[in-house]
Parts: structure tokens; C-alpha cells; sequence
């Protein structure tokens, strides 16, 4: 029988916490609202206002356009997306791509007056992409992207990208970069995708600098380079990246490229968190569970695994039901600890899946399941797990809820022992 004691994963185990995260792709990046001149609401007056209302009675598509940016955003008059629309339609009627661009921003965000509808959105989008206009070709590509007012296209999305890049847009160059990384749309390609990085880091785009790191950390198409790594990272985060900011916090975790500092990680988490970056709140907050570089405080921990939660991360939804399966910072409930590994596990975080498994093959807080055990032990080891991998080859050569089966449990043993499993290698002398 698998026992409770067998758990390896008490809140964020240091093998899991410092995780370097990288987001290849944006959506924030999109869609933005364009205005004729560059200015903030903190720069204008009502002198602005009334010359481009004089203009725009004119006909004049800039003065138009920048009146819609004044009511979008309630700069010196009072939000109004309803008056916003007539200015940017005003414009859109004489053929101006800035102001479609503008309308198709309006309505994929809403406002008062204006429902949101993606649909519409895509059209306007399409209407400026058309005529080449860099920022709606961006804008385009995140919906194809993600399916928003029209069917998923990655291809499309990618060529879209590729326009809009050519122009010198750096969000559209590190969106092409993170393409070509992750395979989307386009052959992985990590040349390519260091390539546009650096096309959009030449621009000091931030996102893009981590993630030039990113490939040095991990050896994407580059020697791993801890101190490039490092370096990179730095650059980012001057800029205010949370993600570099992570990351940075990652190395210092796990001392990579540098000597390890959990006090120093704990600020760079700090930092990233204070940004809203789930991942950063669930990393400070195993280093709180744990007590390094920080004290100890579970509570704190707690606080910021909900955080985290609350976001969807799945480190934070984990970190959330361990606490509850070993009490720590909050009372223990294993009902609710199964319900937060469920919502880790389905993001195929392979340590939920693999606690999950044990609370349903040890009967805890839920009636035992043996079979459904097993198929999320497969899971955890199919995502990697050497525990689950250990565990399967102990269940098939046993016969625990299946047939004795020696091959398979040597198969799984196997898999274990690869990755330096202890248990699994004593397993396999035994059975040779």
C-alpha cells in the first residue's frame, strides 16, 4: 500500500521552487490604442482639446482619431466610449487605418456605451491590417492566436506577425521570436527566434531581453550560459520586467551562475510578485514555507500560494493543496487539498497529479479509487515524474489494483532509475 509517509513534496519542494517561467506570448501586447501625437492624458488641456475639436469639425482624421483617444480614456472630460466611437468612425469613414485600428480596440475592450464583441473587433483590425498598418497586424495576430472573433490560426497569426515585425514593431518581433520558439504557426526554429529577440531588444523591448535570457538559461539554440543568462535578465529587469525579475530570483534560488542567495532570490520574487506575476508569488512563497532567506512564516506563504491561485498558476494551486493535505498554515482539509490538486493537475503539473493519485489510493478525505489512481500516476509519469514512475513499476509488480506484470514494472523502474531514483535502481537489483 502507498502510505502517506511517502510523499515527497511538502510545500514546494527546493527541487521545485525558483522555477524559471518565460510567457513566449502576450496578449497585453495587442491591441493597443494609437494616438496621432505621443502624448498622456498628464499633457493635455482643454487648449489641445479645442483645437482638435476645431480641426476635426474640418474633417481632419488626426484631430478626430486623438478627440476618441481623449474620451477612451477620460482625459480632461469624462470617459466616454460611446463619443469615442463617433470620433474614430468620423475617421474610419475617410479611410484612415489609425482610426480603424482604434475602433477595433474599442470594441475588443468595451467601455460605456460600447459592448465589447470580438467579432467586430477582428473586422476593424482587418480593415487597418490591410493597408499595413503595423499595430492592427499585431493586434490581429493575438486573435488569431487565441480564437478571439474568428477560428484559431497560428499560420496566419505568424504571417501576420512577420508584416508587422518587417515593419520595426518590437512587440511584433519578440511575438515572432516567441513563434518560432515554441513551434507556433511556424518550424521551431531557435535561430530564428534569437534573431527577432534581439531585433526587439535593440528597441529595449523588455520582454524580449528576458528572453534572450531565457535561451542562455536554458540552452535554447545557444550554449547554456548561466552569466548571459544573468546579464540578460538584468537588462530586463531595469526595464521593470517581472519576468526577468522571476528569473533573476530563479538563479539566485538555485545558484546558477551564481552562488546561491535564497535572500536575494526572495527580493527578485518580491519584486516580480509585487508586479502581479503568479509565478514570482508562488515562488516567494515556498521560500517563506521553507524559511529561506526569509522567516520562516507559513502564513505568509499561504498568502501568497492564494495569490497565486487566484491566477490560475498552477505551482500556486499545488502549493495551496499541500498546505491543506499537511496542515501547515492553515488547518488541515484533505477534501480541500484534493480540490486544489485537481486544479493543478489539470494544468498537467505532474507532482498535483501524482498527490491526487495518493490521496485517492490511500482513501484520503475520499473514498479509496484504486483505478483512478493509477491513471493519474500515468499521467504524472508520462509528464515526467520518477516518483510516479516508481510508484507504477511497485503497482505492476505487485499486482496493486492491475495484473502482475514484470516487463511493465521493469519498463517503469527503468524510466525511474534514469533520472537517478533511488528506490527505482534498488527495485531493478532485485529483480535481476
Amino acid at each position: 500500500m502507498i502510505k502517506q509517509a511517502n510523499y515527497k513534496t511538502a510545500i514546494l519542494t527546493v527541487a521545485c521552487a525558483g522555477v524559471s517561467i518565460f510567457i513566449p506570448s502576450s496578449h497585453s501586447l495587442a491591441g493597443e490604442l494609437v494616438i496621432t501625437e505621443q502624448l498622456t492624458c498628464g499633457t493635455l488641456g482643454d487648449s489641445e482639446r479645442r483645437q482638435w475639436e476645431t480641426a476635426a469639425a474640418s474633417g481632419n482624421t488626426a484631430a478626430l482619431n486623438n478627440l476618441g483617444f481623449l474620451y477612451v480614456l477620460g482625459c480632461g472630460v469624462k470617459p466616454d466610449a460611446q463619443g469615442a466611437k463617433q470620433y474614430f468612425e468620423q475617421a474610419a469613414d475617410k479611410g484612415d487605418a489609425q482610426a480603424e485600428h482604434n475602433l477595433g480596440y474599442l470594441y475588443s475592450k468595451g467601455g460605456i456605451g460600447v459592448a465589447q464583441n470580438s467579432a467586430l473587433a477582428f473586422a476593424w483590425y482587418t480593415k487597418a491590417a490591410a493597408k499595413g498598418f503595423a499595430q492592427s497586424e499585431l493586434s490581429l495576430a493575438i486573435m488569431c492566436q487565441t480564437g478571439q472573433g474568428a477560428p484559431k490560426d497560428p499560420v496566419r497569426a505568424a504571417e501576420l506577425l512577420r508584416q508587422a515585425a518587417d515593419q520595426g514593431l518590437a512587440p511584433a518581433q519578440f511575438q515572432l521570436g516567441a513563434a518560432y520558439e515554441s513551434g507556433e504557426g511556424v518550424g521551431r526554429d531557435y535561430a530564428q527566434a534569437m534573431m527577432w529577440y534581439q531585433k526587439a531588444a535593440a528597441q529595449n523591448d523588455p520582454t524580449a531581453l528576458a528572453a534572450i535570457g531565457y535561451l542562455y538559461e536554458y540552452a535554447r539554440g545557444v550554449p547554456q550560459d548561466f552569466a548571459a543568462a544573468m546579464r540578460w535578465y538584468r537588462a530586463a529587469a531595469a526595464l521593470g520586467s517581472p519576468i526577468a525579475e522571476n528569473n533573476l530570483g530563479g538563479l539566485y534560488d538555485t545558484g546558477r551562475g551564481v552562488a546561491l542567495d535564497p535572500a536575494q532570490a526572495a527580493i527578485w520574487y518580491a519584486k516580480a510578485s509585487a508586479q502581479g506575476l503568479s509565478a514570482a508569488s508562488a515562488n516567494l512563497g515556498t521560500l517563506y514555507a521553507a524559511g529561506k532567506g526569509v522567516p520562516q512564516d507559513y502564513q505568509r506563504a499561504m498568502d501568497l500560494f492564494s495569490i497565486a491561485a487566484q491566477h490560475g498558476n498552477a505551482k500556486g494551486e499545488y502549493n495551496l493543496g499541500e498546505a491543506y493535505l499537511t496542515g501547515k498554515g492553515v488547518g488541515q482539509d484533505y477534501a480541500i487539498a484534493r480540490q486544489w490538486f485537481e486544479k493543478s493537475a489539470d494544468q498537467n503539473n505532474p507532482r498535483a497529479q501524482y498527490d491526487l493519485a495518493a490521496i485517492y489510493m490511500n482513501g484520503m478525505g475520499v473514498e479509496k479509487n484504486i483505478e483512478k489512481s493509477i491513471a493519474l500516476f500515468e499521467e504524472s509519469a508520462k509528464n515526467g515524474d520518477d516518483d510516479a514512475q516508481y510508484v507504477l513499476g511497485t503497482i505492476f509488480e505487485f499486482g496493486i489494483g492491475v495484473t502482475k506484470d514484470r516487463s511493465t514494472a521493469i519498463i517503469y523502474y527503468n524510466k525511474a532509475a534514469a533520472t537517478s531514483n533511488i528506490k527505482a535502481k534498488e527495485a531493478l537489483k532485485r529483480l535481476f
